[in-house]
């Protein structure tokens, strides 16, 4: 019996570390971000929004790069949160949406991309609804590399249990478009891809996995 239960242990302990290791829970762009006092401030809110944060996110006047890093900053948690849920309450109330089509249609690039990043930190065992709302977003701006690149990292999640190689050419396919414009921080990028490059060796030999 003890043998049973370490044994259990241990297949959990392992799942836990390979959701940790991951396209979105392992590319701490905010790193790149971590002078502006909004990150600093999301970095102090436990993981959560807050009023000020939701206010921000919800601004279509700040950045929509700075955004997403503000997502990255209040992380992911293996027990999951609510933060998109919060968002799209305050985005409904603002701009009296009822339906999901509502949103998708009526709200920006930026409000979706960020409804998508958070729904994805809040549960990355499931990524559908997460990139149905990049979908989205990537449909209004489809030449924003900031967009782009965090779609690909939802996308990506999905295959990491799946084709490795998959996950390195989804995300790399943002990195070699030379139609999409710029609008992200270069070092954020370069930490992205410090991690999805280690995913490059495994097109070499991989038999990818089928549902």
């Amino acid at each position: 019996m003890k043998n049973i239960c370490l044994g259990i242990i241990m297949i959990l302990f392992t799942s836990y570390q390979a959701s940790a290791d991951s396209p979105l829970t392992s590319t701490e762009i905010y790193k790149a971000y971590d002078k502006l006092p909004i990150i600093q401030l999301a970095g102090n809110s436990k993981g959560l929004l807050t009023e000020e944060l939701i206010k921000y996110l919800a601004d279509n006047g700040n950045p929509t790069d700075v955004k997403v890093a503000l997502i990255n900053r209040l992380g992911w948690d293996i027990k999951g949160k609510k933060n998109a849920s919060i968002l799209i309450k305050y985005l409904r109330s603002k701009y009296g949406y009822k339906t999901t089509a509502d949103l998708t249609t009526g709200l920006s690039a930026s409000d979706l991309i960020c409804i998508a990043y958070l729904r994805s930190m809040d549960n990355y065992f499931d990524t559908k609804e997460a990139l149905t709302y990049a979908n989205a977003a990537q449909a209004k701006e489809p030449k924003s590399y900031t967009i782009n690149i965090i779609r690909s990292l939802i996308q990506a999640q999905d295959y990491v249990y799946k084709s490795y190689c998959q996950v390195f050419k989804i995300v790399d396919e943002v990195r070699t478009d030379e139609n999409l414009t710029m609008d992200f921080n270069k070092e954020a990028s370069a930490i992205i891809f410090d991690y999805i490059d280690g995913y490059k060796k495994y097109c070499t030999n991989e038999i990818p996995k089928v549902d």
